[in-house]
């Protein structure tokens, strides 16, 4: 996945020995570390919910047949955003992103990410829910529903 951001960052050009701004981010997640992440960020969000839905009451049954809902993922974003998670989520996301992300040369290291544009980074993160870690989860909660 490319993301562009909207302000450039300085990165260090090792062939030219000098920074130049960059302004695209490549995510990949790739080889079993990288399934390894993605798996870990899901499981972060299954628990988000099961944590949720731990005090959750019995649902009474209705004997009229259920309209099919369909989860997007912009609903599942806008739920995750209520749930008191996002941050831990979020720092799960980011961290993976040093490994699993590059800028220019190198990789999006801390440093980098501090020095990114506040839109920048949640429009990085949500890219990243939206490509890796949402549809799978949206599949599997559509499928449940049938």
């Amino acid at each position: 996945m490319e993301h562009i951001l909207k302000k450039p960052i300085e990165v260090m050009n090792k062939e030219l020995g000098r920074y130049e701004a960059q302004d695209v981010i490549i995510v990949s997640f790739t080889g079993k570390k990288g399934l390894q992440a993605i798996k870990g960020l899901q499981d972060l969000i299954f628990k988000t919910f099961t944590n949720q839905s731990g005090t959750a009451q019995p649902v009474a049954v209705d004997k009229k047949p259920k309209e099919e809902k369909i989860v997007t993922v912009e609903e599942m974003l806008n739920v995750l955003e209520m749930t008191g998670s996002s941050e831990a989520l979020f720092d799960g996301v980011m961290t993976a992103l040093k490994e699993f992300a590059t800028i220019g040369e190198g990789k999006l290291t801390s440093e980098i990410q501090e020095e990114m544009h506040i839109d920048d980074i949640d429009a990085l993160f949500v890219e990243v829910m939206k490509n890796f870690l949402l549809p799978k989860i949206i599949q599997r909660m559509n499928s449940m529903n049938k």
